[in-house]
């Protein structure tokens, strides 16, 4: 019996043997998508750093308040103390003028249920509202790469903290 080759399965069998280059092509597939995701996930530890730092200093804001209870609603105040614990010294007004993160105070009474009023009303329950401190603070980051997700080229990146004064 007489096996018959044809030229081409003698073609197919050298493309099937030949294995030089297969990786180099696979990597030059895989590149692009391991570059977004080693880029995204620096964007994405960034942004969740800058996070934590906002809620620190935002907490170190509102913790101002709980020094003297008779100054617990100077917002200004607490804003101050805020960016200063972010940036980590002392800040004078020029500073705080062209600093890329935002700090903002509010002062406010409210029930345990969670009703806002009037600091001399009263709460349904007959009880007095509690005195409470809010500071929210934001921060737009760049972003390393357009991401087709993100609006622009930056991600808006906040932190708050609350404290109950009295």
């Amino acid at each position: 019996m007489q096996i018959c080759f044809s030229p081409f399965r003698a073609g197919l069998r050298l493309v099937a043997a030949c294995h030089q280059g297969n990786a180099a092509v696979e990597f030059s597939m895989l590149a692009p998508l391991l570059i977004l995701l080693a880029f995204g996930a620096f964007d994405y530890g960034s942004a969740y750093v800058e996070g934590v730092r906002l809620n620190g200093a935002a907490r170190a804001g509102v913790q101002q308040s709980l020094y003297d209870s008779s100054t617990w609603g100077d917002t200004d105040q607490a804003e101050q103390s805020a960016l200063e614990e972010y940036v980590g010294h002392a800040l004078t007004p020029d500073e705080v003028a062209v600093m890329s993160v935002s700090a903002t105070a509010d002062a406010f009474c409210a029930c345990t249920a969670g009703l806002t009023l009037a600091c001399t009303a009263t709460c349904p329950d007959g009880s007095s509202p509690g005195q409470f401190v809010r500071v929210s603070m934001t921060r737009a980051m760049p972003l390393t790469l357009p991401y087709p997700w993100a609006n622009g080229s930056q991600v808006t990146v906040d932190g708050q903290a609350v404290v109950r004064v009295h």
